[in-house]
């Protein structure tokens, strides 16, 4: 009879551990519904407006993405205006803060980076697709939140790696590994303050912190969702002397 019972409360155990235990697919399809990712689909365009913090400066910014791949960041304080575009295949950039007013070709880890960004859908949607590897890692306690831990490798060696809430399935940390110039650049963004806009989830603050220093703060005041943008503004900026 002992044997018997140990046996039951081994199977009892093993089935508990089964019924519980989540796959990526569970994980990722968890984060998809809280996120809103069906809606996010249908999202031909997004406008952000608001503020960085940077070096004890508020620095009004405008990002905009739109499909396939298209991004423009504006970011103006003192009557300057640094403007990156990226077409989904050239990227440009004038920035007058570094004496530079002409556009200037953005080089190609700035053109990976970009490619990166202007993927709406998010990289772990049809993540087989892109051609990327994914894994979970497992589960991480991130400052007192449990967090599922999914890891991203691209073909070029780019390094992902998400947590995500368990509670909620919402993703707050984000540490990315970049091969840039063939060294390796390690970053962590955190992201806070969600709000939902037309059913897809948009963090109001992201934090960019580098070796454990805060180095910049977005404060997004307000998301616009298929506004009207023309092609031609992810195109090469055309400067007064043009």
């Amino acid at each position: 009879m002992k044997r018997i019972t140990a046996l039951l409360t081994v199977l009892f155990l093993v089935s508990g551990i089964s019924l519980t235990a989540q796959s990526l697919d569970d994980v990722l399809n968890d984060h998809f519904a809280a996120t809103g990712q069906d809606n996010l689909l249908k999202v031909n365009t997004q406008k952000m407006t608001g503020k960085m913090i940077q070096g004890g400066l508020e620095i009004p910014f405008i990002q905009m993405t739109k499909r396939p791949g298209k991004v423009r960041v504006e970011a103006t304080l003192q009557n300057l205006t640094l403007i990156q575009t990226f077409n989904g295949t050239e990227g440009w950039t004038v920035n007058p803060f570094a004496g530079v007013t002409d556009p200037q070709p953005m080089s190609e880890d700035e053109v990976k980076s970009m490619k990166y960004n202007g993927d709406m859908d998010g990289m772990l949607w049809n993540w087989k697709e892109k051609g990327y590897t994914v894994s979970l890692v497992g589960e991480e306690d991130m400052e007192g939140t449990p967090c599922f831990v999914i890891k991203l490798v691209t073909a070029t060696g780019d390094t992902f790696t998400y947590y995500i809430d368990s509670d909620t399935y919402i993703m707050l940390r984000f540490n990315t590994k970049m091969i840039i110039m063939g060294n390796e650049n390690e970053s962590d963004t955190y992201f806070s303050n969600y709000m939902m806009v037309e059913g897809i989830a948009v963090p109001g603050k992201i934090e960019t912190k580098m070796k454990g220093q805060l180095v910049m703060t977005l404060v997004v005041e307000k998301a616009e969702l298929n506004t009207d943008l023309d092609d031609s503004l992810f195109e090469k900026p055309v400067t007064k002397q043009e």
